[in-house]
């Protein structure tokens, strides 16, 4: 009779470490030692040589997080065997399943959400495993968490709660190259692997409205933070400056990150406002998802207008890092770059980067931990100037988590005030505004607009990291 044994060892003390632990199987009196490279490939071996019920059943385990296996060569392994694997009938005389939406964004979140009733109640819950590339993740499954009452018309055939509709949601490390699937495990059924479900890949905007949408009907309020954590990085790096080093000539480029919260037509006035503080070329990048008819005229008429050059980089809602390396980078909302005075944000002074901030009577406090708990909490306007090779070096150290590049960047300049790395300035407007037109400025079905979702992204990472 063959034999499965499962380890847990998330009980051992703190300080020691599994690789180098020595493992003993007590059978009566006489005891086996299991070597290191046996906890290791034995994984594989279950997966390449088991028959399908215990395959199936190691799946199972891996999708209610009760067994992690990440190896590459194992996923590869899962994923050849899956291949082959055939879908399980969505509606049968045991259970009736359906998913009303199954989405992902290109950086590798996705939520599905639809809903499921057994014929017979059972002990052993819905999950579910994503699938792209060489990665399987488990989906963090909220099963009967959603009210339906619409599906009274399957009782009796399917036992009716009211409360027959889940949801979950996952995030891959790296964003997948191909296409993903999700695998929803029906409970007791052993010998299929389970549904196929493909995954509609959608912008990321579009899949936080779908994902706000759903929490909205999800009735226990931590069940809401659990959907919206699972989409989220465990924990956010802290991004660390490397040492400067030999400065280049300087030929006074600038790569200007716009995100532009006014009316369109009011883009020229922006440029107009900064031009003649440019100390070189003004390459411009708009974080716009398309460039309309009014903000290029508005381009154009401001190209025209400039004495020391300007083009348009490009136009999206992501950050590219151009071809050319400028000398710096300057990242604003057209509402704070009108505001503050252009002529210490454009002028060529250190090369440290210098954070500008909304502080109209002065109560950014003089510890470094204070001007960031500040910085952070109010969501300050703030403008960021730094020299563009470090900018880019900093910037791949933040994942891409959030749906605004702002979010990205308010990370990325919280940590060098906290690191004293970047010089602060204050502007002391008593009367700002805040734009309000734009991608970013718009409403999800809760009220909050980009900005607010990514906040409360950030807050969910770092609770649970706490």
């Amino acid at each position: 009779m063959g034999l499965i044994a499962l380890f847990d060892l998330s009980g051992l003390d703190g300080h020691t470490d599994p690789e180098q632990a020595t493992i003993h199987l007590a059978d009566g009196a006489e005891f086996s030692e299991l070597h290191n490279h046996r906890l290791r490939e034995d994984g594989g071996r279950l997966v390449e040589i088991g028959v399908d019920e215990v395959f199936f059943a190691l799946l199972r385990l891996m999708a209610q997080r009760r067994l992690v296996l990440s190896d590459a060569r194992i996923g590869r392994e899962i994923q050849a065997r899956l291949r082959l694997a055939p879908s399980a009938a969505r509606e049968t005389e045991s259970h009736g399943l359906a998913v009303d939406s199954c989405q992902m964004a290109a950086t590798g979140q996705g939520a599905v959400i639809g809903w499921f009733m057994p014929a017979q109640a059972s002990a052993e819950p819905l999950c579910a495993l994503a699938v792209a590339d060489e990665s399987i993740v488990p989906v963090e499954m909220l099963a009967d968490s959603m009210a339906r009452a619409d599906l009274s018309g399957y009782a009796p055939r399917y036992r009716f709660t009211g409360h027959d509709g889940y949801c979950g949601g996952w995030r891959f490390s790296d964003p997948p190259k191909g296409a993903a699937r999700l695998l929803l495990m029906i409970p007791g059924d052993d010998f299929r692997p389970g549904v196929w479900v493909p995954v509609e890949t959608v912008p990321a905007a579009d899949l936080a409205r779908q994902v706000t949408r759903a929490t909205l009907g999800i009735e226990d309020v931590a069940d809401r933070s659990r959907l919206r954590r699972a989409m989220l990085p465990p924990i956010l790096p802290v991004p660390r400056l490397a040492a400067p080093g030999e400065t280049a000539h300087q030929r006074g480029d600038t790569l200007l990150i716009l995100d532009h919260d006014l009316a369109d037509s009011d883009l020229r006035d922006v440029l107009r406002h900064v031009e003649p503080h440019l100390p070189g070329r003004l390459s411009l990048q708009l974080l716009r998802a398309r460039l309309s008819p009014v903000l290029q005229s508005a381009v154009d008429g401001a190209a025209r207008e400039a004495t020391v050059g300007l083009h348009l980089h490009g136009v999206s809602l992501s950050m590219t890092q151009p071809e050319v390396m400028p000398d710096r980078v300057i990242f604003a909302r057209s509402s704070t770059l009108f505001q503050f005075d252009p002529g210490p944000i454009f002028a060529p002074r250190s090369a440290r980067p210098r954070v500008t901030l909304l502080d109209p009577i002065g109560t950014v406090l003089a510890t470094p931990d204070a001007q960031a708990e500040r910085f952070v909490r109010d969501l300050l306007p703030f403008v960021l100037s730094m020299p563009a090779a470090p900018f880019f070096a900093l910037l791949d150290q933040v994942p891409d988590c959030f749906l605004t590049e702002e979010a990205r960047l308010r990370l990325l300049a919280e940590a060098l005030i906290l690191q004293g790395a970047a010089e602060l300035d204050r502007a002391d407007i008593h009367c700002f505004f805040e734009g309000r037109t734009g991608p970013h400025c718009e409403s999800f079905p809760d009220g909050r607009d980009w900005h607010a979702f990514d906040a409360q992204s950030r807050q969910l990472i770092e609770e649970a990291s706490a």
